[in-house]
């Protein structure tokens, strides 16, 4: 069920999971089945400008269950300072000029520039992308939307250190990896 203002697609490769190329099919936090729910997408991913290519760092899905249990944990304090800081950084007409009903090929360029900074997400080091998913639709309205890794590191500075540990947590009991994709987790607020 799509809102007001909002548009479905099918999901583009670019939000689906890496190594398969399939929407993503169960929720990172309770194992849900998401072919019927809305969930949201977090990629994260590295520029290697040199090679001329990139890759995906990491990635997952979260049910909205899940994810609106997550950021209840979080400290008040910490959403508060989140939401001050998207406020403060996005403009309002940005999110309103982002839908376009009838062109899929569009998802692309919603994701092309970091949403805060308005650079272009191909000439960073890191960056990582959002969208929010019903079964094998994307839903477009203030999502999708990239982020820079200056912009995380930003957001991160702003949560408290109880915000924090809940993170750290997330990150230890959900994700595996060598120490440095570890080290770029916990510099980094997940979707929450």
């Amino acid at each position: 069920m799509k809102e007001e203002g909002m548009s479905a697609h099918p999901i583009p490769k670019l939000f689906c999971k890496s190594e398969v190329n399939t929407p993503f099919d169960t929720c990172q936090m309770c194992n849900t089945d998401l072919s019927t729910k809305r969930y949201l997408v977090e990629k994260a991913i590295r520029n290697y400008p040199s090679l001329n290519s990139s890759e995906v760092i990491f990635e997952y899905a979260m049910c909205l269950d899940c994810a609106g249990k997550m950021r209840m944990e979080l400290s008040e304090e910490s959403r508060n300072r989140i939401e001050q800081y998207f406020r403060s950084n996005i403009n309002p007409s940005n999110l309103r000029n982002r839908i376009d009903l009838g062109n899929s090929d569009h998802i692309e360029g919603l994701v092309s520039k970091c949403i805060v900074k308005d650079t272009q997400i191909n000439k960073t080091q890191e960056y990582s992308i959002y969208a929010l998913c019903e079964g094998e639709e994307i839903i477009v309205g203030e999502l999708p939307y990239a982020l820079s890794a200056e912009c995380m590191d930003e957001m991160t500075a702003l949560l408290s250190a109880k915000s924090l540990d809940i993170l750290d947590d997330f990150i230890g009991n959900h994700f595996t990896g060598p120490p440095e994709v570890m080290e770029i987790l916990k510099r980094r607020p997940i979707l929450i």
